[in-house]
């Protein structure tokens, strides 16, 4: 048996270089630190402590205010038909020839308020809704009056006035056929009835200075009256029940306000 012998093989692993052309910044890696936004905390403090003393000033203002509001709700003026009196009517082809005189008494029942009316208008009714004459008798003389009919607390005032018509006043309601033949037929009856209808138009003003504007609207409905004698001018006619009576409607209330607003 032969032998055979292996020559031995000796491992050598060289490791070749790197490239001369391979620059070493390339293997370089830059780590960058993240960016922190930073705030301004301090003018941000400066800007939120304004804003509280706005709101704090806000709202203490809000309160006086409502702390120095009349704490009683305001009282309207009332109103009182002292008399109606007819002194002619008469109907005429187809029209009405008519004169009512008021005498009216308007009370302020407040004792810690005055009462300004700027502006009154009334109108004669025929069966509560056919208007047969109307008047203006308060109103402003010129713009911007600050006083027209001044009730003081506890105070009152007469007012007489005259509503007429002819028939043909351009001024006054047109009244229908019906009504007239309606109003003629009373006369020969004697007897008939009329309302008067007001829209006032005021302020109730309180000693310390707060103003509650308003509208109302009062009347006296049902008012009988009957027909006297004849003249050349028609028939004069006076109310059945000549007491005195309430003239009571809806009120209109505004926003209580400072009058130096």
């Amino acid at each position: 048996m032969s032998l055979i012998s292996t020559p031995q093989v000796e491992s050598i692993i060289q490791f070749s270089p790197l490239p001369q052309h391979v620059e070493e910044g390339h293997n370089q890696i830059e780590v960058k630190e993240p960016c922190i936004e930073r705030f301004d905390w301090e003018t941000i403090a400066i800007m939120l402590r304004l804003a509280l003393v706005g709101m704090l000033l806000v709202g203490l203002a809000l309160s006086q205010r409502q702390l120095n509001q009349p704490t009683f709700v305001p009282t309207p003026p009332k109103f009182f038909l002292d008399s109606l009196h007819i002194p002619h009517f008469k109907v005429s082809e187809g029209e009405v020839s008519a004169a009512w005189d008021v005498t009216l008494t308007i009370s302020n029942v407040m004792n810690n308020s005055n009462i300004n009316i700027l502006r009154l208008e009334a109108e004669i009714n025929y069966m509560q809704n056919e208007t047969l004459a109307m008047i203006t008798p308060l109103m402003p003389e010129y713009e911007l009056q600050r006083e027209v009919f001044f009730l003081e607390g506890e105070g009152l005032k007469s007012l007489h006035w005259r509503l007429s018509t002819t028939g043909w006043e351009e001024n006054q309601p047109i009244v229908d056929d019906i009504v007239v033949q309606a109003i003629a037929e009373d006369m020969q009856r004697g007897v008939t009835r009329f309302g008067l209808h007001m829209k006032v138009m005021g302020k109730v003003q309180f000693g310390d200075g707060w103003v509650a504007p308003f509208a109302m609207f009062p009347t006296c409905n049902n008012m009988e009256v009957k027909f006297l004698g004849n003249d050349q001018q028609g028939k004069a006619a006076t109310m059945t029940d000549p007491k005195r009576r309430e003239c009571i409607g809806r009120i209109e209330w505004e926003s209580v306000s400072d009058s130096i607003d």
